[in-house]
C-alpha cells in the first residue's frame, strides 16, 4: 500500500463528501497525475495540468452505503445537480456553488454491449455518463492512502483508488478518439505525454503491464490503440504533436517543444509490443 502527502485539499474535500461510497469509485480524469506524481516524487516532472472537477469512473449499480443514497448526502451538503448527456436519461454533474472549496463531481460508468444509451442509472436518482472503454481502468486499479488537509485545515486520510499508469496510458490512446472536440482528445493526448514523462524509472513497469492489460481485451483493441497514436505522432508536425503542445507553455522555442513531444511518443511506440 502506498501512502501518499500533500493530496490537494480541494480534492480531498470532495472525496470526503463522498464519505463511505469513496470506496465504490476510481478517479479516472485530470486528478490522477497529481496523485502519481505524489505516488512517485523526485521523478522528472513536466508541467502538470489541473482539473476543477472530479472523475468519478464507477463499475454499475452501487449498493447503498450507510443511512443514505449517494445523491441525497451530496445535496445535504450542499451540491447542485446540473443535467447533461446526449441520450436517455439526462447525466448529472454535481456542483456546490456556495462552497468554492468542494470540485464538481460527474460519474460514469462503462458503455457495455450494443447499447446506444449513454447514460446508466448507478443507484435511484444519479444517473451517470457511460463511456466506452472505461472498463479498462477500472479493471486496473491501484490504491492510496491520501494523508493530508481538508480546505478548513482539519487533517484527514482517504484511501484513493486509480488506474495503474499503463491503464491510464492505454485507456487514454483508445478514448481520445471518442471524443468531438479537438481540446478534449488534446487532453487525452497530453495525460499520455505526461505520464510517460513525468516517471523515467517506470517506464518499463509501463510497458510491462501494457502487454498485461492488453491481453484482458479483444486484439482489436490494442492495434487500435497503437495505429491511433502512430498516425497522430507520425512526425514533428503531425496532428497530435500539435494538441498536445497547445495544452501546455514553456519557455523553450515551439520547435524544440515538438521534437520533445514527437520523441516521448515515438520512445512509448519503439518500448510496447508491435502487435
Amino acid at each position: 500500500m502506498i501512502t501518499i502527502e500533500g493530496t490537494d485539499p480541494q480534492l480531498l474535500g470532495t472525496l470526503a463528501a463522498l464519505r463511505d461510497y469513496v470506496q465504490d469509485i476510481v478517479l479516472v480524469g485530470g486528478w490522477v497525475p497529481h496523485i502519481y506524481a505524489l505516488a512517485w516524487p523526485g521523478e522528472e516532472q513536466v508541467l502538470q495540468r489541473r482539473t476543477f472537477d472530479v472523475d468519478a469512473a464507477v463499475q454499475g449499480r452501487l449498493r447503498i452505503r450507510g443511512e443514505y443514497r449517494l445523491d441525497s448526502l451530496l445535496q445535504a451538503g450542499g451540491y447542485l445537480v446540473r443535467f447533461g448527456g446526449t441520450s436517455g436519461l439526462a447525466a448529472q454533474v454535481y456542483h456546490n456553488p456556495d462552497n468554492e472549496d468542494l470540485l464538481d463531481i460527474e460519474f460514469l460508468v462503462p458503455l457495455t454491449g450494443g447499447t446506444q444509451l449513454r447514460t446508466f442509472e448507478i443507484q435511484e436518482g444519479l444517473v451517470a455518463q457511460a463511456l466506452r472503454y472505461l472498463n479498462i481502468l477500472l479493471d486496473n486499479v491501484m490504491e492510496v492512502y491520501a494523508s493530508g488537509s481538508l480546505p478548513s485545515g482539519d487533517p484527514v486520510t482517504i484511501p484513493i483508488r486509480v488506474p495503474t499508469p499503463a491503464a491510464f496510458i492505454y485507456h487514454r490512446g483508445l478514448a481520445f478518439v471518442e471524443r468531438t472536440r479537438p481540446q478534449m482528445r488534446g487532453k487525452d493526448l497530453y495525460y499520455i505525454f505526461e505520464t510517460w514523462m513525468n516517471f523515467p524509472n517506470l517506464r518499463d513497469d509501463i510497458v510491462r503491464q501494457i502487454d498485461q492489460v492488453r491481453e484482458q481485451y479483444p486484439p482489436r483493441w490494442y492495434r487500435r490503440f497503437r495505429a491511433n497514436l502512430g498516425r497522430l505522432f507520425s512526425s514533428t508536425i503531425a496532428e497530435g504533436i500539435l494538441l498536445v503542445s497547445e495544452q501546455f507553455s514553456t519557455d523553450e522555442p515551439q520547435e524544440l517543444k515538438h521534437q520533445r513531444i514527437y520523441h516521448a511518443f515515438q520512445s512509448l511506440l519503439q518500448a510496447i509490443p508491435a502487435d
